[in-house]
């Protein structure tokens, strides 16, 4: 057995100099790979993930939750809504919307319904007291930013409109189409904010019941170059509305 591997330890110490540059290669390219292997894990630990998603199915009726899935901490600055129809995009600031301001003009009749798994955020407020959705999220923590039907409500009732109990607009036949969800946050690894965004096509099943589906499977995230510029008029759109 020896004798067999005596050509090979001959070949070895004979190009000793040349074995030890491939070892010395090859230990540089374990290296490579190790550090590129931590490099992608500290981004991904960095990189923000929000999860925009309708409960109960896809009632209208169901409540609008937002998760952070990231491994960090992520303060939700303000939340916006656009309803579109058929003829126009209606959009408005739902960071403070209390349930009060859409319950009278809300279509459901659904007022027993409760909330459970809510942080305390959007919901249960008592009569006089501030509401807002604004604050810190931690990781794997989630809140409700009110129900869809209160949305759309509110979106509607901003610009003048008033939906009936069928959704269907007041005096019109102007049709609802879709409703999407903005969110701005600030993260504490970047130096600007950076946004979610979803979008829920409004359809009508058998029954003619309006229904949510999500247009998209995944939440996309907002940021890129471009779309943190979006993100700066939404600021100050939101700031023009509040003067």
């Amino acid at each position: 057995m020896l004798s067999q591997l005596q050509p090979l330890w001959a070949w070895i110490t004979d190009n000793a100099i040349v074995v030890g540059g491939l070892a010395s290669i090859g230990h540089v390219l374990i290296w490579g790979i190790a550090m590129q292997v931590a490099v992608s894990d500290a981004r991904a630990l960095r990189r923000p993930a929000i999860l925009i998603k309708h409960g109960k199915g896809n009632q209208v009726e169901g409540p609008c939750l937002i998760s952070n899935m990231g491994h960090g901490v992520v303060f939700v600055e303000s939340i916006m809504a656009r309803l579109e129809t058929d003829r126009q995009t209606l959009a408005c600031d739902i960071t403070e919307l209390a349930d009060e301001d859409t319950r009278q003009q809300s279509p459901s009749s659904d007022e027993t319904t409760t909330d459970e798994g809510d942080t305390g955020k959007g919901g249960g407020e008592e009569e006089g007291e501030l509401v807002t959705r604004m604050g810190p999220l931690n990781s794997m923590q989630y809140m409700q930013a009110s129900r869809f039907d209160r949305i759309l409500a509110h979106a509607a009732q901003q610009h003048g409109l008033t939906l009936e109990r069928d959704y269907t607009v007041s005096g019109s036949d102007e049709t609802l189409k879709a409703i999407e969800i903005n969110l701005i946050v600030i993260q504490a690894t970047e130096k600007r904010p950076i946004g979610a965004r979803r979008r829920f096509n409004l359809v009508r099943d058998e029954d003619n019941q309006l229904m949510l589906v999500p247009e998209k499977k995944n939440t996309h995230m907002l940021t890129s170059w471009r779309a943190r510029r979006r993100i700066d008029r939404w600021r100050e759109h939101i700031t023009v509305e509040s003067l």
